[in-house]
C-alpha cells in the first residue's frame, strides 16, 4: 500500500509543477496585454474613423442639450484625449491638459487629428514591454494606475464617447456605421 500511496503523492506533485510552469513559462504563458489589445485598437482606430465620418461637417456643431458636448467636440475629446493618455499616462511626460477648441476645427483637421493620435498610441502599445506595462502613474491624488490599466482604461473613454457620438447620429436621422469587434 505504502508504494501506491508514495506514487500517487509524487504524480500530484509532479502534475501540479507541470500545471504550474505551463502557466507561468514564456513559450506557454497567456498573451500579452498588448498582444491581446493591439486588434482591439486598430478596430477602434477604423469604427471611430466611420463613425466621424459619417456626419456630415455642417452637423458637427450639433448637441442635444445645452450641457452636451457637440458632436465635434465628441471627437476632438476622443482624439485629444488619446494623444493625452499615450504621452502623460504612458509614456510619463510631463504635460497638461489641453484640449483643443472643436468649434475653430474643420472635420478633415479632425480626423486627421484623431488618426494620427490614434497611430501613435499604437505604436506605443506595440513597444511596451512587460515591466513598462506594469510601471504606476498617478491618476488622481489617491490613486496609481498601471500602465496597462492605463491602455484599458484609454480604450473604455474611447467606446464611451463613440457611443454617444452615435447617438447624435441616430438624433439626425443618420444610420451609424455597424459596430466591429476584431
Amino acid at each position: 500500500m505504502k508504494p501506491v500511496f508514495t506514487i500517487i503523492v509524487f504524480l500530484a506533485f509532479g502534475f501540479s509543477a507541470l500545471l504550474f510552469t505551463s502557466f507561468n513559462s514564456k513559450t506557454n504563458s497567456m498573451p500579452s496585454i498588448v498582444e491581446t489589445t493591439m486588434p482591439m485598437w486598430e478596430m477602434t482606430k477604423a469604427h471611430t474613423l466611420e463613425v466621424l465620418d459619417a456626419m456630415p461637417e455642417e452637423k458637427f456643431n450639433y448637441k442635444p442639450t445645452e450641457e452636451s458636448m457637440t458632436f465635434g467636440e465628441q471627437m476632438v475629446h476622443i482624439a485629444y484625449t488619446v494623444h493625452f493618455f499615450n504621452e502623460r499616462m504612458i509614456q510619463g511626460k510631463n504635460m497638461k491638459y489641453e484640449q483643443p477648441d472643436a468649434s475653430s476645427m474643420s472635420k478633415a483637421e479632425i480626423r486627421e487629428m484623431m488618426a494620427g493620435n490614434m497611430d501613435a498610441m499604437m505604436e506605443t502599445i506595440q513597444g511596451l514591454s512587460q515591466e513598462q506595462l506594469s510601471e504606476t502613474r498617478p491618476f488622481s491624488k489617491e490613486t496609481q494606475i498601471t500602465v496597462a490599466q492605463v491602455i484599458l482604461f484609454a480604450h473604455d473613454h474611447t467606446t464611451n464617447h463613440r457611443a454617444k457620438a452615435n447617438l447624435y447620429l441616430r438624433m439626425n436621422d443618420m444610420q451609424p456605421p455597424n459596430y466591429k469587434f476584431l
